[in-house]
């Protein structure tokens, strides 16, 4: 893949060196660890890649790139330093995807509503399976339209959910999405990662708490006055005796 992605690229400006990030394992494992072993993941066959060049203008050459197939699968080509965006206008959201789902399948799906720009799966950022929900941008704001009327429309045995995309639900979503149960079980050869034990930090939060309700017990009891005992009356512990 090294080689041929090289190939590809280098015929736009000369190319300082090439690195491979988001790449899904099998295992729980650090990264490095789980890429000397090889414990890549058998249903996720795309990653993400940085080209670095030489200059500024072979980068922004190489995005011409963006949409060409490479290996059967579109690419998605953007600068790294990429502030530009995203134009919801041009945007449908997609819900209720297969987590094992890829960009492929949306591509494919959306083709026939318009020349589609990009396409874009939220991942988790530690399994970099999906979590459920994509955006697709088109070229043309037309395309919207046609797109919208997929809505309930199946792919990989899964009802999607199309509605017009919005910043804000985007925001929302990223917010409270969090990695389901099914995510893990996804993985192959792995157990669970956590189980039902709470985390490190919950447990620091939880000593913290206890810690400062201890230190606030103490501090009142210290405020409250001592008890003195009567004039006359003994110190020693019992009932005074009568005098005879």
């Amino acid at each position: 893949v090294y080689s041929e992605l090289k190939t590809l690229c280098s015929s736009h400006g000369t190319i300082k060196a090439i690195r491979f990030r988001s790449i899904a394992f099998s295992e729980l494992l650090p990264r490095k660890i789980a890429f000397i072993r090889g414990k890549f993941h058998s249903e996720r066959q795309v990653c993400n890649a940085y080209v670095e060049y030489a200059d500024e203008d072979s980068a922004k050459k190489a995005l011409v790139l963006n949409g060409t197939q490479f290996q059967e699968k579109h690419i998605r080509a953007d600068l790294a330093n990429n502030d530009k965006a995203h134009d919801m206008k041009r945007s449908v959201f997609v819900g209720n995807l297969d987590f094992a789902a890829e960009e492929e399948d949306l591509w494919r799906h959306f083709g026939s509503c318009g020349a589609v720009e990009n396409v874009r799966i939220i991942r988790d950022s530690k399994t970099n399976l999906g979590k459920g929900f994509a955006y697709v941008q088109f070229v043309d704001r037309s395309s919207v339209a046609l797109a919208l009327k997929l809505n309930g429309a199946e792919v990989n045995s899964r009802k999607l959910r199309v509605q017009r995309g919005s910043e804000k639900a985007i925001k929302e979503k990223q917010r409270t999405v969090t990695t389901p149960d099914s995510i893990t079980r996804a993985l192959e050869g792995t157990r669970s990662v956590k189980g039902d034990k709470p985390s490190n930090k919950k447990r620091r939060t939880a000593r913290s708490r206890s810690f400062a309700e201890k230190r606030l017990n103490t501090a009142s009891d210290s405020r409250k006055p001592a008890r003195t005992p009567a004039r006359g009356a003994p110190r020693g512990r019992g009932k005074p005796k009568a005098r005879a």
